[in-house]
């Protein structure tokens, strides 16, 4: 009787041990699972890159890229190890990242996903930790340029009812909403409110407060692809050729920092790369964001063009390949990116 007993406790302590067990399981389960959430202002990618399609994203010396090599699969390279490896199918754009997680869009393609699926099946806005696991679709549907500040991602929503609206979701794939029945094209932040252009009514820049969701005029240029640096906006002016125009906030001061006609351009700290659009001589070119030390870096036609700390990269219009590079300041030296091309399986 008494080792019965002893048997039934024995069984009793087993089951709530492991009872226990599977419950401290589960718990850190979820831990694992529960969305850190930005605590400081955080922008996910720089105007600049995400206007070039977002293709590239530097964040603590981490370069995490869309690779033309592979389908613009997405990518990360450590340029101090030398590590050069795919996290995610493409193709990919839009790339932010914070602290934790990398956010992007997947794009349409005709080629094969993830199990056979048609790549059709995943298009959307994703994010997923910087080991390249927990994967979760945040939207579901075409998207246009998406831009990670502080806790939401900002992002142009295509319907074939009314083409681009400006609609916003948290990182924790919550509150999908439209913020704005306009088209337009989310460009930073500035002085805490959402800095965008509008690409259809007029091209001015405004600005959204996130709380109250007070709209106010900042700029009345004719502006595309407006890009915020050190309080100043750097665009090209459509009803003036697409020159390269600068405005300073503070003191209300324009300049032209070039009269050539532009087709894109990028901006990182005081350097800016351009595209020149020229039937005869069209080329890329670098100069100061004050207008000097102009000089040419490739002759061609050029787009995509990313800038990080040390390198500026950028292909051929039309083509994804291949992936030239120069350093973004210093002697011009263009190169092709070879790790890219390396780490193809």
């Amino acid at each position: 009787m008494n080792n019965k007993k002893k048997n039934v406790r024995l069984l009793a302590f087993l089951l709530f041990f492991l009872a226990l067990i599977i419950s401290i399981t589960i718990v850190l389960i979820q831990l694992s699972r529960r969305v850190k959430m930005n605590a400081d202002t955080v922008t996910g990618n720089t105007t600049g890159n995400l206007n070039n399609d977002g293709l590239f994203c530097e964040y603590d010396e981490i370069l995490y890229f869309a690779n033309g090599y592979d389908n613009n699969s997405l990518y990360y390279y450590n340029a101090n190890n030398g590590s050069c490896k795919k996290m995610a199918d493409g193709p990919v754009s839009s790339i932010n990242v914070d602290n934790n997680y990398i956010y992007f869009i997947r794009e349409t393609s005709s080629s094969k996903g993830t199990f056979g699926m048609s790549s059709a099946n995943f298009v959307g806005i994703y994010r997923m930790d910087k080991k390249g696991k927990h994967k979760v679709r945040l939207h579901n549907g075409p998207v246009g340029l998406a831009h990670l500040i502080n806790n939401t991602i900002y992002y142009q929503n295509y319907s074939n009812s009314y083409g681009l609206h400006l609609f916003s979701v948290g990182i924790d794939g919550r509150e999908d909403t439209e913020i704005l029945k306009e088209a337009v094209l989310p460009t930073g932040y500035y002085n805490g409110s959402l800095l965008y252009a509008n690409v259809k009514i007029n091209h001015f820049v405004s600005t959204l407060d996130d709380v109250t969701k007070k709209k106010d005029t900042l700029y009345e240029g004719d502006c595309y692809f407006p890009t915020m640096e050190d309080n100043c906006l750097y665009y090209m002016d459509i009803s003036n050729n697409y020159c390269l125009k600068k405005y300073n906030l503070e003191t209300q001061e324009e300049i032209i920092l070039t009269t050539e006609r532009l087709d894109s351009f990028n901006i990182y700290g005081d350097t800016i790369f351009f595209q020149v659009s020229d039937e005869k001589n069209p080329c890329l070119k670098r100069m100061k964001s004050d207008g000097t030390n102009m000089e040419v870096v490739q002759n061609g036609i050029f787009h995509q063009i990313s800038m990080t700390k040390n390198y500026t990269y950028f292909t051929a219009y039309n083509s994804d390949t291949p992936i030239y590079r120069t350093p973004t300041t210093g002697v011009i030296d263009v190169n092709t990116f070879t790790e890219a091309l390396n780490a193809i399986d």
